[in-house]
């Protein structure tokens, strides 16, 4: 089976994607069998991180960039990264609602992952979501995440670049997300150009952020979306030309590689820790005869840490 469908996700095969995308999110060790094939294809498309408080626009302008990108013969592939449900932690907003006009587009992939509490608004199954995407031959990927903000930093971990959407009159909010903004973003785009504000808001935001491209657009109204993709092509030119992408790279893996080596220290701590020994822990720590960083340092003693 691995076989399989390792040589139809490498044809870009859609009905294999959507499987692995499935196998991915409930953790099945069968895709990490597929990934681990297919990581030598892997490192040509361009991720583009889509971050932006709720309410800015980010699926609209991704639809409107995915189009424009198909009009130069570019494949597109958009994970979108959704808030969990409490129930079934499934993702509540899911792809069906989302750019419906690139359904039927063969060269056009759109999945929805739930949070499930990752940290950042960024789905843990993301990195190996972009990885069978890359593999499968998509030139483009778009990773949309929920937020923007101090916790919303894993999203520079994760793309090529990383553009902020903001709306008109957000100028005194972004005053206080300035430090997080200046660590993420790469490009800052003013969204709903059409609202009343919209060039007060550029203009605050050059005062703080000036060594920024910030751009106008209008999703709703297909404004400024082809000069937003014209940037992006210039920055990826550019980093190509000077050296930064391949730093950038680096700096991907560098991040990938901890996050799955935590990952696999988690799972094989806790699969060390009786779980009586646990809960009478973490008893005596609810009622506080004990500090959990003391614990912890005990049991790593324990465990050879």
């Amino acid at each position: 089976m691995s076989t399989n469908l390792t040589k139809r996700v490498l044809k870009g095969d859609v009905r294999a994607l959507a499987s692995l995308m499935t196998l991915i999110d409930d953790d099945d060790p069968r895709a990490r069998t597929v990934l681990k094939a297919v990581y030598p294809k892997t490192g040509r498309a361009h991720v583009i991180g889509v971050t932006g408080a709720a309410g800015t626009g980010k699926s609209s302008l991704i639809d409107r960039m995915t189009a424009e990108y198909r009009g130069r013969q570019k494949t597109v592939g958009i994970l979108a990264v959704d808030p969990s449900s409490a129930f079934s932690n499934g993702a509540l907003l899911g792809d069906r609602v989302r750019m419906r006009a690139h359904f039927a587009d063969a060269g056009v992939f759109i999945r929805s992952f739930a949070t499930r509490g990752a940290k950042g608004g960024v789905s843990a199954s993301i990195r190996d979501a972009i990885h069978l995407l890359d593999a499968a031959g998509k030139d483009v990927i778009f990773v949309e995440t929920i937020g923007v903000g101090q916790d919303e930093l894993e999203i520079a971990g994760l793309a090529d670049l990383v553009v902020v959407v903001l709306i008109p009159e957000m100028g005194d909010e972004v005053q206080g997300m300035k430090a997080g903004l200046a660590e993420i973003a790469d490009i800052l785009v003013v969204n709903k150009a059409d609202l009343p504000g919209a060039d007060v808001t550029v203009q605050q935001l050059k005062a703080i952020f000036s060594d920024f491209d910030i751009l106008l657009t209008s999703a709703i109204n297909h404004d400024g979306v082809r000069r937003l993709v014209d940037d992006i092509e210039k920055y990826r030119l550019k980093n190509l030309r000077n050296g930064d992408h391949h730093r950038k790279r680096l700096s991907l893996c560098r991040e990938e590689l901890l996050a799955l080596l935590r990952q696999r220290l988690v799972i094989q701590l806790t699969q060390r820790i009786d779980d009586h020994l646990l809960d009478e822990r973490v008893q005596r720590i609810a009622e506080r005869r004990v500090d959990p960083y003391s614990e912890v340092e005990d049991l790593a003693r324990r465990l050879g840490f």
